[in-house]
């Protein structure tokens, strides 16, 4: 049985890994072979702020299947998939601030104060960057209950990352004028992933889901 359970989660985990790393690779691809259409570094940002927020929203879901569906490998999932979640992150950062600013503070600060949202993408990011480095089993121990309440603030970073993308958007929200479909998705979802954490709810859901 130990044995099966171990190849369950290998298996899992390399399937995370690939799945990671393949849309970095065709990103990758289609810069190389300059299909990234007429304006490469809004497709870049484009593309690496979406893979972000669905590894961030794929990492906030494992805890939770775990729980209702008592399913401990694909809670071992988290760590791996919040990491992929930070990467994409930063590299959306990098594409905004290194390949189209140049890391011009100056440019980037009038930025800011036209498109105040890019502070809560940033908030975001510095939240998954302190998360991805303290992932570590190590500073885990050292850490004891801080470490459990530091990355608890993963929840925060969520809530932040849907706000910075629902604000980034041109259109109308309130009467759904523009590209909102994905946003208000995630919106939903992180917000049944944070109910999820109250007991009552917690309940019902495994109640309802698993006939025990």
């Amino acid at each position: 049985m130990d044995n099966k359970k171990n190849r369950d989660k290998n298996w899992l985990n390399l399937i995370v890994l690939i799945g990671g790393f393949i849309p970095l690779l065709l990103l990758g691809w289609s810069a190389l072979q300059g299909n990234l259409g007429f304006n490469p570094v809004q497709t870049v940002m484009q593309r690496t702020g979406n893979l972000g927020m669905i590894f961030l929203i794929l990492s906030l879901s494992c805890t939770p299947i775990n729980k209702i569906f008592k399913l401990p490998a694909v809670g071992r999932l988290r760590k791996p998939l919040g990491l992929f979640a930070a990467l994409y992150a930063f590299l959306h950062f990098a594409a905004f601030a290194i390949w189209d600013y140049q890391l011009n503070l100056g440019l980037i600060w009038n930025e800011i104060r036209t498109k105040p949202f890019i502070i809560f993408g940033a908030i975001a990011l510095v939240i998954l960057l302190i998360l991805a480095a303290t992932s570590f089993k190590s500073l885990q121990r050292k850490m004891g209950k801080t470490w459990v309440w530091l990355h608890r603030l993963v929840y925060v970073a969520g809530v932040l990352v849907v706000v910075h993308y629902l604000l980034s958007i041109k259109g109308d929200l309130f009467n759904l004028q523009g590209d909102f479909a994905l946003p208000i998705i995630a919106m939903v979802i992180v917000s049944l992933l944070l109910m999820v954490r109250i007991p009552a709810f917690y309940q019902f859901l495994r109640h309802w889901f698993v006939k025990e």
